[in-house]
């Protein structure tokens, strides 16, 4: 898939510089810690090559159509000088079209991320080998923005990127890092890519699709039709709350759209307001800065 052709059916010009698939904002918060700080400034450097200067796709990006996201390393313990459990904070977002601003993707915070690294140390991964857990988890979540952003342009289009993040997971299953476990949570790293690869939650990645581009990019052309599909996210994510109330897809979506889909059903009629209120309300109950909006 080209990227470049599914903007252009949106009517967007862009220029014909090939370039990388993100663009991403890197940051290492060591203000928790007493350590060699040339070490984490070399380390963000690093994360900051790794992110923006690979080629992770077959995907031909312009330079305009790299997805912004930001990478937030959050350094809670050294366990060594180059031993360290932290957390990370991982946030994507693309433009709205026809509007001056952008939807969010993902909005996740990781906290079962540990790793080792050295100073001046290059991170790598490749399909058939994987040689440490701060590369492999970086590499998770660029393959679930990449699936994420493709999703929300075509049917189903991110299925290779969640695809090689499934591979990595199966892959890493037999290092015993923290945060790859089959068993035991429903927010990790395993837990999501066996819901995105679940293909009885398969409408859950139809909605995101009808959410983002029969309803978010048509808002501005037509406010009454385009409400529609994000106010029938809320069935879809209540069907999937039914069937498996834990599921990590329930925990995304919240973190991502909550805030953006209250604002959206705040304008819907009174009934279809007071239906979303009961439902969001339900499926997130520590929500209620932003489910009471609608009461």
């Amino acid at each position: 898939m080209n990227k470049l052709l599914l903007l252009l059916t949106f009517g967007v010009f862009v220029v014909s510089t090939h370039a990388q698939e993100l663009n991403a904002a890197i940051t290492v918060n060591h203000s928790k810690v007493q350590g060699n700080i040339e070490l984490f400034r070399n380390l963000e450097e690093q994360l900051r090559i790794f992110i923006n200067d690979r080629k992770w796709s077959e995907t031909d990006f312009q330079h305009n159509e790299r997805v912004d996201c930001s990478f937030t390393v959050i350094i809670n313990e050294m366990l060594s000088p180059n031993s360290f459990n932290a957390e990370l904070l991982v946030q994507a977002q693309r433009p709205v079209f026809n509007a001056t601003y952008k939807t969010v993707l993902l909005n996740f915070r990781d906290t079962d991320f540990s790793f080792d690294y050295y100073g001046y140390q290059p991170l790598e991964i490749a399909s058939n080998r994987v040689s440490d857990n701060l590369s492999a988890t970086i590499a998770f979540y660029v393959y679930l923005i990449l699936g994420l952003d493709f999703d929300s342009m075509s049917p189903l289009g991110g299925t290779p990127y969640f695809q090689n993040a499934r591979a990595l997971v199966n892959n890493i299953q037999s290092n015993g890092w923290k945060g790859w476990e089959a068993y035991g949570n429903n927010r990790n790293r395993y837990a999501i890519m066996q819901a995105f690869s679940d293909p009885s939650f398969e409408s859950y990645r139809k909605m995101w699709y009808d959410y983002h581009r029969l309803g978010l990019d048509l808002m501005a052309d037509n406010p009454d039709e385009a409400k529609a599909p994000v106010i029938g996210s809320i069935e879809v994510i209540d069907d999937l709350y039914a069937r498996q109330p834990s599921s990590a897809l329930i925990t995304l979506f919240g973190e991502a759209k909550i805030y953006e889909l209250v604002l959206i059903c705040a304008k819907a009629t009174p009934d279809e307001r007071k239906k979303a209120y009961e439902t969001l309300r339900k499926i997130y109950p520590t929500r209620p800065f932003e489910t009471d909006k609608l009461r």
